[in-house]
């Protein structure tokens, strides 16, 4: 519910329409024992309403020995996951006014995936979300994802892992920022992910953010479910950490760097309140 700059490609593709003029993102995760992925992203404004955006997210497992059915050794093989995103998010206009703004967005993917072979296959994401300008300001996102075909490596064939998320986040104070996704995935228990953010403004072009998050799906597998970040913007810029550890796994390690240009302000920080309001006259 969150979701307002390139990274909104991979979480909900109908936030993309709250950025400025352009927003990017490279991303990278030193997750548990050699494995890493890495992620980026770029979404540019078509016109006032609506904007175009796409993604590439790669995993590397690191280099597996491979053997036979004797035990022999016959070299190393390393798995890899390449996912290719375009995504589209247009206002709708006749929901939208100086008291909300309504977005919808979809993506398509391409997936490869290679273990010894590979495979591949193509999914789509669907979200919607409205951003309520009310005294104490509050966001809806709902979003399907991975809706599409599976992938198949030699007769059978490993569905994707569809998921439909509804989530919501509350600013009950100005520098504070409450947020709850609901994730119903298709073959798997419910589970829930719980965030908070505060933060501070020494000057009008920087900010300065503490984070920590909570996730149910990790407390049910027994690992730690606590998460801490910290974020610092300067102008165009934006740095951001997390901390996530995964008990008896280890811990793992995210870095991003986001640029926005014009200068991005939080959502419910902007002069007009629906960006859709008095942009029409402005030609991208």
């Amino acid at each position: 519910a969150i979701s307002e700059e390139a990274s909104a490609v991979y979480w909900n593709p109908a936030g993309l329409v709250q950025i400025p003029k352009l927003s990017a993102i490279f991303m990278r995760t030193q997750y548990v024992a050699d494995i890493s992925y890495q992620y980026a992203a770029y979404a540019h404004r078509l016109s006032y309403d609506s904007v175009i955006a796409g993604a590439v997210f790669l995993t590397d497992i690191g280099a597996i020995d491979r053997t036979d059915i004797d035990g022999t050794n016959l070299g190393s093989f390393a798995p890899r996951d390449q996912v290719f995103t375009v995504s589209y998010s247009k206002a709708i206009l006749e929901l939208s006014d100086k008291d909300m703004d309504v977005s919808l967005g979809v993506s398509g993917k391409y997936i490869r995936s290679t273990i010894v072979e590979s495979a591949k296959a193509y999914a789509g994401d669907l979200g919607i979300m409205t951003y309520n300008f009310t005294k104490i300001p509050y966001r809806l996102g709902v979003v399907m994802t991975n809706l599409g075909s599976g992938l198949r490596y030699d007769v059978d064939s490993s569905p994707l892992p569809l998921t439909f998320k509804m989530a919501g986040a509350i600013n009950p104070f100005k520098n504070m920022l409450l947020s709850v996704d609901m994730v119903l995935p298709k073959s798997n228990r419910p589970n829930f992910l719980c965030g908070m953010e505060l933060s501070t403004e020494p000057n009008q072009l920087t900010r300065l953010s503490a984070r920590a998050g909570l996730n149910s799906q990790r407390i049910r597998d027994g690992l730690s479910a606590f998460s801490a970040g910290v974020g610092a913007t300067l102008h165009f810029f934006t740095l951001d950490y997390a901390f996530v550890p995964m008990g008896e796994l280890g811990t793992t390690h995210k870095i991003s760097i986001t640029f926005d240009f014009p200068f991005r302000s939080p959502i419910f920080d902007r002069r007009d309140r629906s960006i859709f309001t008095k942009m029409k006259s402005i030609s991208y």
